[in-house]
């Protein structure tokens, strides 16, 4: 084997094309290196979010952009049963340094890190073309497919969760209107406890209608209308990140992560400040490199996690993202619980992102040419 062929092995995201010292992916990264020279505390902890409407909670593990609002009232409670992360590595990956300044060698990160995946993500991220986000009468399109749960009560003492797979269809406008049709299928009872309530509810129809809501300006979206008016500067960017100027939320490094996936998620992001937001990530304390990782229609991608505890519910978990090497863009997400008293470990949630791209009305699904960026599964 070549020597060559041994380097890009150790790297696990080729790199891409690579901007020149005047590019502005080389001025965000000496404005990271002078952040990490000032040794700027990090932000400590935060939860994720869940959704609750009528007598049924549904609940997201794989965390949805924090600033949609669709229709239901956001909690702060995160759902026990799907807690996010674990602090032990599925089989096959290998965890990378999560903390700390990064360090260098001959000039760049140390290969098989989590600081390289994340500069090397940069690097392909802003090699991309550049693309037109939504414009009026636009929008966001994303086709995902999920496993989800759902929270039902049917009285002071009974109740279970049920799980679905739910393909999600959204469209989202730039003035925060937008579509959402969503349908549920192959319920699933989690536990004994959880058929044992269904019984005692009188085991009522598991399935759950199709849902088709539109939402008018404002309605759909409740955050900035705009990410691209953020700076590509890392070191602005992080501090907007931690003050919570972004999206709110609680303080700290689970919460930035979750808050990177959030901004990373949305595709019409131009190429420069998804560089930047790839940048700062490499400063989150805790954030692991899981390496290769395989989504449920096959596609594989540069796994990244972050890992959370509750001993209290005895329970430990993954919440990992999902990135294409080759166009830097989230495919999917995954939730995996580690139990501690049983030691048993869990794939309670996943989504996949299938195609996405930005289209002129809330009933296209075929991305506009040169707007927004499209992916689909192949």
């Amino acid at each position: 084997m070549k020597i060559e062929d041994l380097i890009a092995k150790a790297n696990p995201v080729p790199l891409a094309s690579v901007a020149d010292g005047d590019s502005p992916h080389a001025q965000q990264t000496l404005a990271q290196i002078m952040l990490l020279e000032q040794g700027e505390a990090p932000a400590s902890h935060g939860n994720p979010a869940r959704a609750q409407a009528g007598g049924r909670r549904v609940r997201s593990t794989t965390r949805r952009p924090s600033r949609m609002v669709v229709g239901l009232t956001v909690s702060a409670a995160a759902a026990a049963v799907t807690a996010l992360a674990i602090t032990q590595l599925g089989p096959g990956g290998h965890e990378g340094r999560g903390g700390g300044p990064v360090s260098h060698v001959s000039g760049g990160p140390q290969p098989g890190t989590v600081a390289a995946a994340l500069h090397s993500l940069s690097l392909v991220a802003d090699a991309q073309p550049a693309q037109t986000p939504p414009g009026p009468g636009q929008f966001e399109y994303t086709d995902e497919s999920s496993l989800n749960w759902i929270d039902t009560y049917n009285g002071p003492t009974t109740s279970y969760d049920v799980s679905y797979y739910e393909l999600r269809q959204i469209w989202i406008g730039s003035d925060g209107s937008g579509r959402i049709v969503e349908t549920y299928s192959h319920p699933r009872l989690g536990t004994a406890k959880d058929r044992a309530g269904w019984i005692a509810a009188g085991r009522p129809s598991l399935a759950v209608a199709p849902m088709d809501s539109t939402f008018g300006p404002g309605q759909l979206s409740n955050g900035p209308p705009n990410l691209n008016q953020l700076p590509d500067d890392p070191a602005k960017l992080a501090a907007l990140l931690a003050a919570r100027k972004i999206e709110g939320g609680p303080k700290g490094p689970a919460e930035d992560f979750v808050q990177i996936g959030d901004m990373l998620r949305e595709d019409y992001v131009r190429p420069s400040l998804r560089a930047a937001i790839f940048a700062v990530a490499e400063r989150i304390p805790g954030v692991r490199l899981l390496g290769t990782v395989t989504d449920r229609v096959g596609r594989s991608g540069v796994g990244l996690a972050y890992v959370h505890a509750w001993p209290a519910l005895a329970e430990v978990g993954k919440s990992v993202l999902v990135f294409d090497p080759k166009t830097s863009k989230l495919i999917a997400e995954e939730t995996i619980v580690t139990y501690t008293k049983t030691g048993k470990t869990a794939l309670t949630a996943w989504t996949d992102y299938l195609k996405s791209g930005v289209v002129n009305s809330e009933t296209s699904t075929s991305p506009v040419s040169g707007a927004g960026s499209a992916q689909a599964t192949s």
